[in-house]
């Protein structure tokens, strides 16, 4: 099965979108999409890593995990990297035809705890990463029935 990335095209036209709508307040705005650093880029291109001719990050779970932790940890916006990191993930689920069966409140939970996480214990808060998509990830097209 093909897996398809996120790219900074993407990241703008639906991500960044996607939690300026869900997320924004007048309070705390997230960033205008243009305010971004190349640690997007650096963070886009994670999931693709390979090593020796092996993938770091081999199924879609890992990608996902890797690239959730470090759009929330890395920073590459302004602000609203945590909210960008939430939409990010449901978006690149969603074009592998994949969904997270979670309500908001519960994204909103991991999403912070991830981002009140100490740096050290990385391979810690990605593995719980990993364990709680697994548990709740679900195919599209159960989510359209």
């Amino acid at each position: 099965m093909a897996v398809y990335y996120l790219d900074e095209e993407l990241m703008e036209r639906m991500c960044h979108r996607l939690a300026v709508a869900v997320f924004d307040t007048k309070d705390d705005p997230i960033a205008s999409f243009k305010d971004h650093s190349e640690l997007l880029n650096s963070a886009l291109n994670l999931p693709r890593q390979n090593f020796a001719g092996q993938e770091l990050y081999p199924t879609i779970v890992d990608k996902a995990a890797i690239l959730f932790y470090v759009l929330n940890k890395n920073h590459p916006f302004r602000n609203g990297n945590k909210r960008i990191s939430a939409a990010s993930l449901l978006v690149f689920l969603y074009i592998n035809e994949m969904w997270l069966d979670a309500g908001k409140t519960e994204i909103v939970e991991k999403t912070l705890n991830i981002a009140r996480s100490e740096a050290s214990k990385k391979d810690e808060v990605v593995a719980e990463i990993k364990k709680w998509i697994k548990d709740h990830l679900v195919s599209i097209s159960a989510v359209k029935q």
